[in-house]
């Protein structure tokens, strides 16, 4: 039988108890008497040493533990949290004058983020300069895509343009939160290290600030080969990153896996699924708006990065053969908030998609 921590009320009624079995003719039910407050006394602290027993039974296990104590189960597993970092790129200024920039220059996005040049430059007339720069702040706000637009705060001559240059600015990241390193570690303890397995990969991308989904195509071009697939969920949009993410993914994976590995690191080609509802009832935004959401929700949850891997339920991080349900669409958009009734148009039959590749919500149109 599980135990249960008595609630305080009760605490204090069987200390009544005891002083009424064990002082005659007493009662600590009837007031005025000094047996009352005796009684309650007694009770709170017991009830808070069972409280403090109840936490710290809590922080034995990895999948209830709190802040540091989560960290102690990660240390003793070889995990570390994940720390913040700032982020960093290169910049490129469109001059149309004479331009330099000392050491210390400063840029601003329009979200407000600084950053600084890496090192002075300059260009004698118009044309074009590119800068690495770094991020002022630690955090993933810092990370930019091509084309963002920035200002210049200090630290220039000259006139021009300021843009992120293509590859982005990027490695930005916060301080792991107690929850991703509750998942890591709980993945870690349900999927030992086997030297080069398909969880082994997903340990180990995971250690990636900005990773967040992972998925592995086992002997895709041969006997020894591995391709593996990055997804960062909560940076780009679809979860697809540049090119510059994944290199630096694969600059870790580098660090950990076996030298035999013939590694292919990519990032998934988005592959649009088109929407066509008709008859929506009732037909407003903000039902338009939730049925949105709940494809993008869909997607997230269901779809993966489609390989030639074989499938295991045991394993749904394999980039197997995937093929798009059309009930999976319909669904989601009943299960919108306020959605009536609906006729699905489009998709008209189940999706399959091609190895490499990842479904993401196309153009939603309702007729």
């Amino acid at each position: 039988m599980a135990w249960v921590t008595p609630t305080l009320s009760a605490l204090i009624d069987r200390a009544r108890a005891a002083f009424r079995a064990e002082l005659p003719g007493s009662d600590a039910w009837i007031w005025p008497n000094n047996i009352v407050p005796s009684a309650k006394a007694l009770a709170g602290a017991v009830f808070e040493l069972f409280g403090r027993l109840d936490w710290r039974m809590r922080q034995m296990f990895a999948s209830t533990a709190e802040g540091a104590y989560i960290e102690r189960h990660a240390y003793e597993l070889g995990l570390a949290r994940r720390p913040a970092a700032p982020a960093s790129g290169t910049i490129l200024i469109t001059a149309t004058t004479a331009y330099a920039l000392d050491g210390t220059a400063l840029f601003r996005s329009v979200a407000g983020q600084d950053y600084r040049a890496a090192a002075a430059a300059s260009i004698a007339g118009p044309g074009t300069l590119e800068v690495a720069v770094v991020a002022v702040t630690d955090g993933l706000a810092a990370n930019a895509v091509a084309g963002t637009p920035l200002s210049v705060v200090s630290g220039v001559t000259g006139s021009g343009t300021v843009e992120v240059a293509a590859d982005g600015i990027i490695g930005g990241a916060d301080l792991e939160d107690y929850e991703d390193l509750r998942d890591r570690v709980l993945f870690r303890k349900r999927n030992p290290p086997h030297g080069g397995a398909p969880a082994d990969y997903v340990g180990w991308c995971k250690e990636v600030s900005g990773v967040t989904r992972v998925f592995v195509e086992r002997l895709w071009s041969g006997p020894g080969t591995v391709r593996v697939f990055v997804l960062m969920d909560d940076l780009y949009a679809n979860g697809i990153p540049p090119a510059g993410e994944v290199a630096r993914t694969r600059d870790h994976l580098e660090t950990v896996i076996p030298s035999s590995a013939g590694l292919t690191l990519a990032a998934p080609v988005e592959n649009p699924v088109d929407v066509t509802i008709s008859g929506l009832s009732p037909d407003s935004t903000a039902v338009r708006e939730a049925i949105r959401a709940g494809l993008e929700e869909m997607l997230l949850e269901r779809a993966i990065v489609s390989g030639s891997d074989s499938t295991h339920p045991s394993m749904p991080w394999l980039a197997s053969p995937f093929t798009l349900s059309r009930s999976w669409v319909g669904q989601a958009v009943s299960d919108a908030s306020d959605e009536a009734r609906h006729v699905l148009v489009a998709p008209a039959a189940d999706i399959p998609f091609a190895a490499g590749t990842l479904p993401v919500l196309g153009v939603l149109t309702f007729v």
